[in-house]
């Protein structure tokens, strides 16, 4: 801990250092355009296991993190219509750990794992050039297009019912929930509300090798449309030779994934819908399947009730049932546009060989159960913005 607020204390400190006393009125000005911002998403989680493993908890209460962050931004002016842009966004932990809560299908009981955060967790971090004529180009730490084009059809994100938990994840992998690390990244303006987005990310051929392991390799892809009540996506992504955890050696995975959202002007409805199939190169995968989810929110006056429903299909693997579905329900009480506080009740119940979990992202941790369990979770949060 003590490391990890001695170096936000330095970037801080770096921060200030670009301010400058004006000699007449020793007014502070700012070199640049420097934003510090932040977000606080803090969460008690009562969760009923369903653990089948002898001796295992059947309850757990803890304190999660939900990608709680701190983050700096800076735009320099250069010729004409060209920025320099940068970014720098750290992980924060309010509970103390970084904690994976995960049920054994051993007779093992089910056990905290949890490691130090005496250490700078990166969240999307990069350099790069923007222009309202030819778009941006980063290079650094961001999330994929495949990831952010349905981010915000998710009315649970961040939270113990996030999407995520059947959305770009086979049996508790997130592969397909990425923050690509040595990623270069483009993005075009928008045209007639159309955006399109392209990134590459490499890893284990930062030096020099004469390893057979084959180069590691990510490509995302993504086209968007808004107008008016109307979001509509169309994203792909293929990993190649290892490069997540469901992919590996002279073989690639793919993700396609349709999403569409719809808001009814007179009520405020918001409506979200993700369509979802992955596909393994190995024959009869476990890990090639489909999965659909839908989403529902509707404010009233204060409060917002939210309602989520997703599906996994089975793998294509003979005698595997490893299919799961998803189901949640919330209310969000908005104080103000920064301050909200929110319960919600979320369950996952999985198939024979399912292992889908629960708050697959987020700093806090992710819940992931044995094979066959029904883990459900009730949860009361508060997030703050600045």
């Amino acid at each position: 801990m003590k490391r990890i607020l001695a170096a936000i204390a330095i970037i801080a400190a770096s921060s200030l250092a670009s301010v400058a006393m004006a000699t007449d009125a020793e007014t502070p000005v700012v070199k640049g355009n420097i934003e510090v911002y932040g977000f606080a998403k803090v969460s008690v989680d009562a969760i009923t296991t369903d653990a089948k493993a002898t001796g295992a908890s059947k309850s757990l209460t803890r304190i999660s993190s939900n990608s709680s962050r701190l983050g700096f931004k800076d735009t320099e002016s250069l010729d004409g219509d060209v920025n320099a842009i940068m970014q720098l966004e750290l992980g924060v932990n309010y509970d103390g750990t970084q904690t994976s809560v995960v049920s054994s299908v051993t007779p093992s009981p089910v056990s905290s794992k949890a490691t130090s955060i005496d250490k700078i967790t990166y969240r999307n971090s990069f350099a790069g050039l923007s222009s309202k004529t030819f778009g941006s180009v980063i290079f650094g730490i961001n999330d994929t297009p495949y990831k952010i084009s349905t981010g915000g059809l998710d009315p649970f994100a961040d939270t113990m019912a996030d999407y995520n938990a059947i959305i770009g994840t086979v049996n508790g992998s997130s592969d397909f929930d990425l923050r690509a690390l040595n990623t270069v990244m483009y993005t075009s303006p928008k045209f007639a509300g159309i955006q399109v987005m392209a990134q590459t990310s490499s890893t284990g051929q930062e030096s020099p090798t004469t390893s057979t392991t084959g180069n590691k390799q990510e490509y995302s892809f993504s086209v968007t449309y808004t107008g008016g009540p109307l979001y509509a996506s169309l994203a792909d992504e293929t990993h190649m030779n290892g490069y997540g955890s469901l992919d590996k050696l002279g073989y690639k995975i793919e993700g396609t994934k349709v999403g569409v959202g719809y808001t009814i002007a007179d009520s405020g409805t918001k409506i979200g819908l993700v369509y979802e199939m992955l596909k393994d190169s190995v024959t009869d995968s476990p890990n090639t399947r489909n999965a659909e989810y839908i989403a529902i929110s509707q404010p009233l006056g204060k409060e917002t009730i939210k309602l989520a429903y997703g599906i996994a299909d089975k793998g294509k693997a003979q005698n595997t049932d490893n299919g799961a579905t998803l189901a949640a329900i919330g209310v969000d009480h908005n104080f103000t546009k920064r301050t909200t506080a929110y319960l919600l009740y979320a369950k996952t119940s999985n198939n024979t060989n399912g292992t889908y979990g629960l708050g697959q992202s987020g700093a806090g941790g992710a819940y992931v159960p044995g094979a066959g369990e029904k883990p459900s979770v009730i949860s009361f949060g508060i997030n703050h913005s600045f």
